[in-house]
């Protein structure tokens, strides 16, 4: 399963703020752990799943089913655009940019983890109530100034499975030339599905301009659901 990416900052009520403070031993190996826990889940090496895709653009809306128990050219299914059914000439065009998406993975990118977005040293806790614990972290993207980032972590209290990563920008960026950004905004969700924490959406907020006139003004939001687990973790 792809990584997400995502945004949109929320504002979660704490009733117990702590000054910021380094974390503990026990404090760090929950968050490993969380991270860990959602990176063995999502890989299909580990365990394969059935789910569904739901985005969500200013002029598009998508719907696309996954599932891991189909050869790999052909996991993806584009069920829906705007609502209707994609005939056999777009299903074939998907077809086609799915192959080329993975073509390209496979020559030229790298699948960030979960974890590749956090400095794990940068580590901060800020707060905790009954419910959850936050932390603070400067993020990991190579492709951004991450001086000019800020993340927050969020646990379950009681299972310390990953509930939330929120990354925002504190200032300006400049992740090519003539491009800036003025608000970047990501956001990643998670919640248990047969007993795993898994994804369940993702957010990017946009707002920059490109060789100044060009608006690269963005808001993009994914949703995952109905999953069904092919065959068990792995050990």
């Amino acid at each position: 399963m792809n990584v997400f990416t995502l945004a949109l900052v929320i504002s979660i009520a704490f009733t117990c703020y702590k000054a910021n403070a380094e974390v503990t031993p026990e404090e760090l190996q929950w968050v490993e752990q969380a991270l860990s826990e959602i990176n063995h889940n999502t890989d299909d090496a580990n365990v394969r799943w059935q789910y569904v895709q739901h985005t969500v653009m200013p002029d598009l809306t998508r719907v696309e089913r996954f599932d891991a128990s189909q050869p790999e050219m052909q996991r993806w299914t584009l069920v829906s655009e705007n609502g209707e059914k994609p005939d056999k000439k777009r299903t074939d065009k998907y077809q086609q940019h799915q192959q080329d998406l993975k073509e390209d993975k496979d020559e030229n990118s790298h699948e960030l983890a979960f974890s590749d977005l956090i400095d794990l040293t940068t580590l901060v806790l800020v707060a905790e109530d009954e419910t959850s614990v936050a932390f603070k972290f400067v993020p990991n993207i190579e492709e951004l100034d991450n001086a000019a980032l800020t993340g927050m972590l969020y646990l379950d209290k009681a299972s310390k499975q990953l509930k939330k990563i929120l990354i925002s920008n504190t200032d300006d960026l400049n992740p090519a030339f003539s491009v800036t950004l003025t608000k970047f905004e990501l956001e990643l969700g998670f919640a248990v599905f047969e007993g795993l924490a898994m994804p369940e959406h993702t957010s990017t907020t946009i707002e920059g301009t490109a060789a100044i006139f060009k608006s690269l003004d963005s808001i993009q939001t994914v949703t995952y659901h109905d999953y069904k687990m092919i065959n068990k973790p792995q050990a």
